[in-house]
């Protein structure tokens, strides 16, 4: 039975009630109504804060615990800085995961290395690491986009990849597993085994390797870290008039994944969360509605 303890323990400024739930403590502040994640066991708590974040404390608790007359300096923007920070994105030599590749290396990255399938990355890609190149940065030092040619259904070779990367950066921070397929409308009583597994192979079994292989990092270098995998709204939802019992099933499947490895990968202090999207604006997005229109009409004439 999971044992619940209550005590008070007293800081300078602030009251905070001890809470302990089985083996784990939390620090109850009696004014900020906020719990701590940095207590030691045995009912013992340490400093007061919603965060375990370095910059806590955060928000309104640091206006509670703000010493008289202080003058404050913003954290927001801190916050959400990606400052030194290094991670991997599957999919990352076009589209959606070329986009995502370039705003975590904006948000300060200090290197962000995208795979993918082509042995040599696309014009947008080199486009995209030139700007980021000639881009002026606090600290001076542009971010680093590179390329990594592989197959996400590898699990061995992607597993060899964040090895690598983790032993030249030193650190493995964040994941964003983005790469996907999807075939032509195929009628669901029809379609072939082949196909159906073809799909599976990459969004779902090549999200598993490419988290594998950067939560394998985060673990071995225990600075806990953050993992995004790539679902769609039609992981929960049937588009009308697409036939894609493949692409809907394996998208559903991120999304169990997803709550699997967070409750496992929570203890290690790695963050694991889904995105399910819609219709982006990406070059291969405007591609598809393109054609899809044409079809529509061409049906229609």
């Amino acid at each position: 039975m999971m044992m619940l303890k209550l005590g008070l323990l007293q800081t300078t400024k602030l009251a905070y009630t001890a809470v302990t739930i089985g083996p784990r403590s939390y620090a109850i502040s009696k004014r900020a109504f906020s719990a701590t994640t940095e207590c030691t066991e045995g009912g013992k708590a340490g400093r007061g804060g919603q965060s375990a974040s370095p910059l806590a404390p955060l928000g309104v608790t640091a206006a509670l615990e703000a010493a008289d007359g202080e003058a404050p300096r913003a954290k927001i923007f801190d916050e959400f800085s990606l400052h030194d920070r290094v991670g991997l994105v599957s999919g990352g030599n076009r589209g959606l995961g070329l986009e995502m590749a370039m705003a975590l290396a904006e948000a300060g990255a200090r290197a962000v290395y995208c795979v993918d399938l082509a042995t040599q990355p696309s014009n947008e890609w080199k486009a995209v690491r030139d700007y980021l190149g000639r881009m002026n940065v606090e600290g001076g030092k542009a971010p680093r986009l590179e390329y990594v040619s592989a197959d996400v259904r590898d699990q061995a070779g992607m597993w060899q990849i964040g090895q690598d990367i983790g032993d030249k950066e030193k650190r493995m921070d964040f994941c964003v597993a983005a790469a996907g397929i999807l075939k032509t409308h195929t009628d669901c009583l029809e379609y072939p085994a082949k196909q159906f597994q073809e799909v599976m192979d990459v969004n779902t079994n090549g999200v598993l390797y490419t988290v594998q292989a950067a939560g394998r990092q985060m673990s071995r270098f225990g600075r806990g870290g953050s993992i995004v995998l790539i679902a769609s709204m039609s992981g929960s939802i049937t588009n009308r008039d697409h036939a894609w019992v493949s692409y809907n099933t394996s998208k559903s499947a991120v999304l169990q994944m997803t709550r699997s490895m967070a409750c496992e990968l929570g203890p290690k202090r790695i963050r694991v969360n889904s995105l399910s999207p819609g219709h982006i604006y990406t070059r291969r997005v405007v591609l598809f509605l393109i054609f899809f229109i044409r079809m529509r009409l061409k049906g229609e004439a």
